[in-house]
């Protein structure tokens, strides 16, 4: 049963008949067949294990963490769809002379669409009658069988989390690794993988699809390319070789490829744009209603930190979620900020500039706006943090032929920390030195820009004033922000709630506001306006057996899901269901008294005996801190019973410290409370990790 089969079976029958059979029948998990291997060559292996050799495989429920287990569920489908799809080859009929290119994405917060629209960019600028025609792997969660026909295919991918794809790419990537040996034979190919190396999969999915293009016959026209981040350089570099190498190709022009498959992409039912889906997505949000904004901490001074309860109305949207899924939020910057920008831009506000290529269908312009006001853009589809280091270039320009030197006539003289000039005023030629060094030197670069926004970075180059449209061409895309849901939608309400820690910090002495958590904690008020999607993550999720113990560790906002867990099992512990398992809840914060998240209802839910809570509170005894790994050890024993009784661990929160100390707790718990060594530790959670019963959610 799918998920809206699931909530329409809650809204046919009421909670009780739909709900418990949704628990009740959802099928078990695939066995897994040998142990997980770390090599690329062994991973490509394991991808057999459940993968059927046609088609896409029946709907299952996603338990796994693993990349392998999101393939054996491949019949999820998103329900993140947009009604307008984003196939984005132009919009008129491609011309006789032209020679189509297929550029195919799958993004989870953007990075991906904006260099598939970087490519399409290049490719038509390269004046050789290339066609390139972008695609989105979300508007193809069931494959698409012309894709095997194209005479060139350049593909973009980031990984997610355990390597996984990113979510609304998930259909379509099931869908290539099903592919028999023959079936792109011939298809030129070459692949852009996006990744972040603090993580262990990096690059893993782009990786997969370069392997399974490879083995599905397809042959490589550009060496894969590997992308640590926003390497632009990297991009840069691989496009140029994606550009180089398709003059090597014998491409074929539309007149030529006359009642080809090759020309699927550009009839009106594929291609150009006009691919019809369904529902909201993080490209199509829905303008929701923010319902109530709850302070969640005692605040006593102006250091404290700040965690509110946001609550936003569904309306009839439809849009469903289960615990562990995420809400997703368009966030809108500070208006201060924008206004400020825009003065050091020397523009106004209502000036009028292009609606970017990559920005979400926004409910708010008229459709089919091709323009926007600069305020409006800067307010909704820019990030007005660190820009790209084309900015200095555009800087260099600008300075170029300008009057020698600064008002007080000094030279820039000394460096800052960073290397960069400390001063705003000074030589022309000092600064210009500085920008060469700059555009020479991308690690400088990255040193300089990493602490400054770009209103920082215009005020140092004094007097540059580069044309705004230019400026907003450097500029990285305001991304939606991930938020895990703190609800359960067994409760009833058309509503969705999520739980925000608010960002502050300083740099370079100036207060700097996290961009969305200050909007939605301090700007956004009950009635407000907000586009939002439902993110979903199969890879964090209940156990299908209600019965089965849990065991929750989540410090601060680590504990939004777990309260949706615990909020869902309370609503199932009916009689037809079932005795529920243990769940143990390891929660961690400062202060009970200032920063107790939920504390009464945690309390409340102890006393009733739904959980068996544990706390530490690190900033109460000033001679000893406590942290959730020390609870953790000290409960070891109640820990280990309910991971032999066929318990599910799950860890939320912080993970370049927390999550990393709470694993090695736990692998110290299995050691010795089952009298094994460090090492079949290791093997007893590394079996958990391949059976979907040790599930992380952790961001950096």
């Amino acid at each position: 049963m799918g998920l809206s089969d699931h909530y329409a079976s809650m809204a046919g029958a009421g909670l009780g008949a739909g709900a418990l059979l949704y628990y009740l029948t959802r099928p078990a998990r695939p066995p897994v067949a040998g142990p997980e291997e770390t090599g690329f060559g062994a991973y490509l292996r394991d991808l057999s294990v459940g993968v059927p050799t046609h088609g896409v495989p029946a709907p299952q429920t996603f338990e796994e963490t693993s990349f392998e287990a999101y393939l054996r569920a491949a019949a999820f489908k998103s329900q993140d769809h947009a009604e307008a799809g984003s196939a984005s080859g132009e919009a008129e009929s491609a011309p006789p002379t032209a020679r189509p290119v297929t550029i195919v994405f799958g993004t989870e917060y953007g990075f991906s669409k904006e260099i598939a629209e970087r490519l399409a960019d290049r490719l038509r600028e390269a004046g050789e009658g290339y066609w390139p025609v972008v695609l989105d792997m979300a508007d193809h969660a069931e494959g698409v069988p012309p894709l095997t026909k194209q005479q060139a295919l350049a593909v973009v991918c980031s990984t997610q989390g355990d390597g996984v794809p990113p979510a609304e790419a998930r259909g379509f990537c099931a869908w290539l690794a099903s592919l028999e040996a023959a079936e792109f034979k011939g298809v030129p190919f070459s692949v852009c993988a996006l990744g972040d190396t603090t993580y262990t999969h990096f690059c893993r999915c782009g990786r997969s699809i370069d392997a399974w293009l490879e083995s599905a016959g397809g042959t490589r026209f550009a060496p894969r390319a590997e992308i640590n981040r926003e390497d632009y350089a990297a991009v840069d570099a691989w496009i140029d070789a994606v550009i180089s190498s398709l003059g090597t190709l014998d491409l074929r022009t539309v007149e030529e490829l006359e009642g080809s498959d090759a020309l699927a992409f550009l009839s009106p039912e594929l291609g150009s744009g006009q691919t019809k889906r369904k529902g909201w997505s993080r490209n199509r949000p829905y303008l929701a209603t923010v319902s109530a904004v709850e302070g969640l901490c005692a605040l006593r001074g102006p250091d404290d930190k700040n965690t509110v309860r946001v609550e936003i109305s569904l309306g009839e949207s439809g849009l469903q979620y289960l615990p562990g899924d995420a809400l997703g939020v368009w966030p809108s910057n500070d208006p201060q900020a924008v206004e400020d920008l825009v003065l050091a831009l020397g523009a106004k506000g209502d000036l009028l500039v292009q609606v970017p290529k990559w920005h979400y269908t926004d409910p708010r312009l008229p459709e089919g706006a091709t323009s926007m006001t600069l305020r409006d853009a800067l307010t909704r589809c820019y990030d007005l943090r660190q820009p790209r280091t084309e900015l200095f270039a555009l800087l260099r320009d600008s300075l170029q032929g300008k009057p020698g030197c600064g008002t007080d006539g000094s030279s820039c003289g000394g460096d800052a920390a960073d290397g960069s000039a400390a001063c705003v005023v000074g030589c022309l030629a000092d600064k210009l030195d500085l920008l060469a060094g700059f555009l020479g030197d991308a690690e400088r670069a990255e040193a300089y820009l990493a602490p400054r926004h770009v209103i920082d970075v215009l005020a140092d180059f004094r007097p540059a004033r580069p044309r705004p449209a230019d400026v907003l061409g450097t500029l990285r895309q305001l991304a939606p922000r991930l938020y895990s849901i703190s609800s359960s939608q067994l409760e009833g309400a058309a509503g969705v709630q999520a739980t925000v820690a608010v960002v502050r910090y300083e740099s370079l002495g100036a207060e700097r506001l996290g961009v969305a958590s200050t909007d939605l904690a301090e700007r956004l008020g009950p009635g407000a306006a907000l586009p939002i999607y439902i993110h979903t993550n199969p890879d964090f999720r209940l156990p299908s057996d209600p019965s089965k113990p849990i065991v929750m560790v989540g410090p601060g906002t680590g504990l939004a899901p777990f309260r949706s867990f615990l909020m869902e099992r309370r609503l199932l512990a009916k009689p037809s269901v079932g005795a529920l398992g243990e769940a143990l809840l390891f929660f961690g914060c400062r202060r009970r008294d200032q920063d107790y998240l939920y504390g009464s209802q945690l309390e409340a839910w102890a006393q009733e005996g739904s959980i068996q809570l544990f706390t530490a509170f690190s900033r109460e005894d000033p001679e000893k801190k406590v942290y959730v790994q020390q609870r953790l050890v000290e409960a070891g024993a109640m820990v280990w019973a309910a991971l032999q009784a066929g318990g599910h661990f799950y860890v939320c929160g912080d993970a370049a410290a927390m999550a990393g100390q709470v694993e090695e707790a736990l692998l110290g718990v299995i050691a010795q409370h089952s009298a094994r060594t460090p090492q079949e530790a290791r093997q007893v959670l590394d079996g958990m990790t391949r059976e979907g019963r040790y599930q992380r959610d952790v961001w950096f």
